[in-house]
């Protein structure tokens, strides 16, 4: 086995089936560059004094979840990027390499069968109950799944979180939205061969 001695770059990236709407984003030093270019069609959707604020609001908020993703160790970010939803609750799933020379996966969670090989899965609900305000976006389940790299001293996590407001009347969307990204993260897959990186 081969440790990754922090460059990723050398590790193999997995292959993600996205829903429709979704976007796989690198996670770089230049995030706003990147959101710049997510949101470059969006010009087109009205006149550019008044379409202009919401344009660069959305950039923003995109440039900063990627640089919290790269701040947690990510190398890229998947999520949503099509019609807002009707009600207030979403996700995204960040992946990162994680230095690890223990051939076993870690403890904790559950030992699941993928299409990537077993991996640790772990669903924690965030209890938001002394928030005590309906208004605001909080943290409202945390997904995670880590697989060893095949052939790498390395982890690969996978951390989704699904937020949205505390409301009871939304759960079954974060019911939702769990199976959705279990599903995708069950079907993660490794590059066939060194050149599919």
């Amino acid at each position: 086995m081969t440790a990754p001695q922090g460059a990723t770059t050398a590790l193999p990236r997995p292959r993600l089936i996205l829903p429709p709407a979704w976007e796989l984003f690198p996670v770089t030093d230049d995030n706003a560059a990147t959101a710049r270019a997510a949101f470059e069609g969006a010009w087109r959707s009205g006149p550019r004094d008044s379409i202009g604020p919401f344009v660069h609001e959305l950039e923003r908020a995109l440039a900063a979840t990627l640089d919290d993703a790269r701040g947690a160790g990510g190398f890229a970010a998947a999520m949503p990027m099509g019609i807002p939803w009707q009600v207030p609750v979403s996700t995204a799933v960040v992946l990162s390499h994680v230095p690890a020379e223990d051939p076993q996966l870690p403890p904790g969670g559950e030992q699941v069968q993928t299409d990537a090989g077993p991996a640790r899965r772990g669903i924690q609900d965030v209890d938001s109950s002394d928030a005590g305000d309906t208004e605001s976006v909080v943290l409202l389940r945390a997904i995670d799944y880590v697989w060893r790299v095949p052939g790498h001293d390395a982890y690969l996590v996978a951390f989704a979180s699904i937020s949205g407001l505390a409301v009871p009347e939304y759960a079954p969307v974060t019911e939702a939205l769990t199976l959705l990204v279990t599903t995708m993260l069950d079907a993660l897959t490794w590059p066939d061969s060194e050149g599919e990186r």
